[in-house]
Order: C-alpha cells, then sequence, then structure tokens
C-alpha cells in the first residue's frame, strides 16, 4: 500500500493519542505509572507504527496550579493517563488518525484512545538530539590565540 485512491504518496504522520489505562491490584503510584506504561507500549508495539512514544500525561491542580502525573489510585485499583505518539503511514493525516485509532483499538478493547493531533513526522526515525549553540563549536575550532567575543567578555568582566 505505497500509494493511495488518488495516486498520491504515502507519507508518515505523527498521531498524538490520549488513552487512560486502568490497572488493578497495586499499590504504589509509581508502580501503577510502571504497569500502565508497560501495558499499552506491549500494544503499541504490536502496529505497523515505524516510531512510538509513551509519556504519562501531567494534570494541573486548580487551586496552585502544581503539575502532577495524571494517575489516581484507590484502594484496588487505579487510572493512569498516558499520550502515545505513533506514527503511521497514510495518505492524509486525517487517514493516519483512523489507522492509528484502527490499530490500537482493535489491541485496546473498551478503552476510549482520544486524537490529540496529527502532524507530518520527520525523515528522521530515531529521536532527535539535543540541539546545542554554535557557539561552543566556535571555542573547539578557534586557534589558541583567539577567543570568541563572549569569551573575551567574561574575563575582563571577572578580571574587575
Amino acid at each position: 500500500m505505497t500509494t493511495s485512491g488518488h495516486g498520491g504518496e504515502e507519507i508518515w504522520f505523527e498521531v498524538q493519542l490520549s488513552v487512560p489505562w486502568v490497572v488493578a491490584g497495586t499499590t504504589g503510584v509509581q508502580d501503577v505509572i510502571n504497569i500502565a506504561v508497560s501495558e499499552v507500549g506491549k500494544r503499541v508495539n504490536q502496529t505497523s507504527a515505524r516510531y512510538s512514544e509513551i509519556v504519562v500525561q501531567d494534570v494541573a491542580c486548580p487551586s496552585c496550579g502544581y503539575e502532577y502525573e495524571a494517575a489516581l489510585s484507590t484502594t484496588d485499583f487505579a487510572l493512569v493517563v498516558v499520550t502515545v505518539l505513533a506514527q503511521f503511514k497514510a495518505a492524509s493525516a486525517e487517514e493516519s488518525s483512523r489507522i492509528a485509532k484502527r490499530e490500537l483499538g482493535v489491541r485496546m478493547k473498551d478503552i476510549p484512545l482520544t486524537v490529540l493531533g496529527v502532524r507530518r513526522a520527520s525523515l528522521a526515525v530515531e529521536e532527535p538530539a539535543v540541539e546545542t549553540a554554535s557557539e561552543p563549536d566556535a571555542v573547539t575550532d578557534a586557534p589558541s590565540g583567539d577567543r570568541p567575543e563572549s569569551d573575551a567578555s567574561r574575563s575582563s568582566s571577572s578580571a574587575r
């Protein structure tokens, strides 16, 4: 399935879904989170997604605004809300969200999947590297006698 019915190329889209996951019979909140991420991850790995990421959602406290992980634990059950980012090949953004819901829906029976967003995926499959400023490269590439302006201004201010 490399082309759609309209003759266009299929491309990769990153679909972001909200997944509420119920965990039974655990006591600690961190255990609940680990189990939920593991169980959702097993199901996401069974799909045709080329890349996926699972993150526990945060919720803000209504009175103070502090953000907590979206995990609610009671005596015997817990609810963890995770965000699944998965890349699917499709002809359009709408089709990619349908594919994501179809492929994950059969693996997560009776779990409401909410599409939070869809965007075109980058060409690279691996995670993006942390971007660094170009100044550190200038320091390593500069001859030993020459220093970039930022280093020279720091040394003059420390001499005062």
